[in-house]
């Protein structure tokens, strides 16, 4: 708020500098004469309301999108685990947690811990099979229309924000 009082006041000053107190002597009348330069900008309530709607039009159109993905098990046969799992890659992890409690400063036990957990993690969600089921042209746009609104109000609000 300090930035529009500070606005204000510098508006305030131009137009009391800019008054024209010229009397007619005859018909002893006052003109005032206002500057056109005293409109005061609104932008901040705007861009940070566009930010809030495009923000939330954004996260309901990706929860729209991730409702109809249906995410089963698969196989992750091309590393060599085939069905049994990723089991094997536990000892790795097992010896870079034995070197890391016997010198918690071993570097080499950090980047085989860090390596197997990584490889752990990407085994898992290599694993999982996203469908996507059949729906309606309709309920696609339904669906997709908000995240483009969404985008559209959000660049509109940090343009806004960022012209000031």
């Amino acid at each position: 708020m300090g930035r529009q009082d500070d606005e204000i006041q510098r508006k305030l000053n131009e137009l009391e500098a800019s008054l024209d107190y010229s009397t007619n002597e005859d018909e002893a009348k006052t003109v005032l004469k206002v500057p056109e330069s005293t409109q005061l900008s609104t932008t901040g309530i705007g861009s940070e309301l566009n930010i809030f709607i495009g923000l939330g039009l954004l996260l309901t159109s990706v929860l729209m999108f991730f409702n109809h993905v249906k995410v089963g098990s698969g196989w992750l046969s091309w590393l060599g685990f085939g069905g049994q799992g990723f089991g094997l890659v536990v000892i790795p992890l097992l010896i870079g947690l034995g070197l890391i409690f016997y010198n918690s400063k071993s570097k080499v036990g950090w980047i085989v811990t860090a390596a197997s957990c990584a490889l752990i993690f990407f085994a898992v969600l290599s694993q999982l099979v996203m469908t996507f089921p059949t729906i309606s042209f309709l309920g696609l746009i339904m669906m997709l229309l908000p995240l483009a609104l969404g985008v559209a109000m959000l660049m509109k609000g940090l343009s806004a924000k960022t012209d000031k």
